[in-house]
């Protein structure tokens, strides 16, 4: 069955969104440090359209007539471009809010449970670093987002805001913040329009998956530094930044061998619109050739709407 592309938009909670003057729709949606985003282009052609102040509250949904929207995102407008001679309006929107751009500087004596609650969106953090205690770490000139993407980096976690909500937890598990398995997707070769499938050494070439990682912990009751690492043979990297325990020194370089193994294997490929994917679901293939692993963890989700269709575009990790 032939299925027709649809989408809704609202504006700070307007439905009311001039649907007939939309060009195309592009929503990106990614694993790590980096903010989820949207474009969206309209027409202007009889120059009567209004566009939104930049912070307001973007709300996109995408799908098809016949199965129903499903929510992509919530965004915040950045940008507004003006197209003189195409006659469009452009509007560019991320999932960060400007209140956590602000830069601030305060000391936080408080655990990073306590800290999360205090921002404008709502928090999710990972059990796992509850109990972390910010007193070390004051905040000196720094945003928000820049301080917890600080503290993330740490403890090898990240964090990121993604649809109102802004997260905390490790990378690319395949699991909610809340540690449950996200559910699998799967992926027929007959879905698939183009696919490309890499497999390199690592970021520093060696046949080992990752060579070697250290860091350096700093403790203040000896007043000693101490390396620990992760990791076997050559090449060896350094991290820049100095912990104030073993323990989170530890979690940053074997976050940081994770990902250096994961990045190793990757898996790109595009299919008819699919709004149900979305970046840190596993992936199962099925009907590709045997040379290809068969799971994989998403990474990167485009979604594109226009007049030429709706189409998804993929990119996976840690092939299996």
């Amino acid at each position: 069955m032939e299925l027709t592309p649809d989408f809704s938009i609202s504006i700070n909670g307007q439905s009311n969104f001039p649907k007939d003057r939309v060009i195309s729709i592009r929503t990106t949606d990614q694993t790590g440090f980096v903010s989820d985003s949207c474009e969206i282009e309209l027409d202007d052609f009889d120059n009567a359209l209004q566009f939104p102040n930049t912070e307001a509250k973007v709300t996109i949904s995408l799908g098809y007539q016949e199965k129903g929207l499903t929510k992509i995102g919530t965004y915040y407008v950045r940008e507004i471009a003006i197209d003189g001679a195409r006659r469009t309006i452009k509007i560019v929107a991320n999932a960060l809010p400007k209140s956590m751009r602000s830069q601030k500087t305060k000391t936080n004596n408080v655990k990073l449970n306590e800290y999360m609650s205090s921002v404008d969106l709502d928090s999710e953090l990972s059990e796992d670093y509850e109990d972390i205690d910010l007193s070390d770490n004051p905040q000196f000139g720094e945003s928000d987002i820049n301080y917890l993407t600080r503290i993330a980096n740490k403890v090898g976690a990240v964090t990121k805001p993604i649809d109102n909500h802004l997260i905390f937890s490790e990378d690319m598990t395949g699991k909610s913040v809340s540690g449950k398995s996200l559910p699998t997707k799967y992926i027929e070769s007959s879905e698939v329009a183009n696919y490309s499938c890499n497999f390199k050494e690592t970021e520093t070439g060696t046949n080992r998956a990752t060579g070697t990682i250290y860091a350096n912990w700093y403790d203040k009751k000896s007043g000693e530094y101490h390396l620990v690492h992760a990791g076997l043979g050559d090449p060896e990297i350094e991290l820049n930044e100095i912990f104030s325990s073993e323990k989170d020194a530890l979690a940053a370089v074997k976050s940081k061998e994770k990902r250096i193994e994961k990045n190793n294997k990757t898996f790109r490929f595009s299919t008819e619109g699919r709004p149900d994917l979305f970046a840190e679901s596993p992936v199962i293939l099925r009907g590709f050739p045997t040379k290809i692993p068969i799971n994989w963890i998403i990474s990167r989700v485009e979604h594109s709407l226009s007049s030429n269709g709706f189409t998804t575009n993929i990119e996976c990790v840690g092939g299996k």
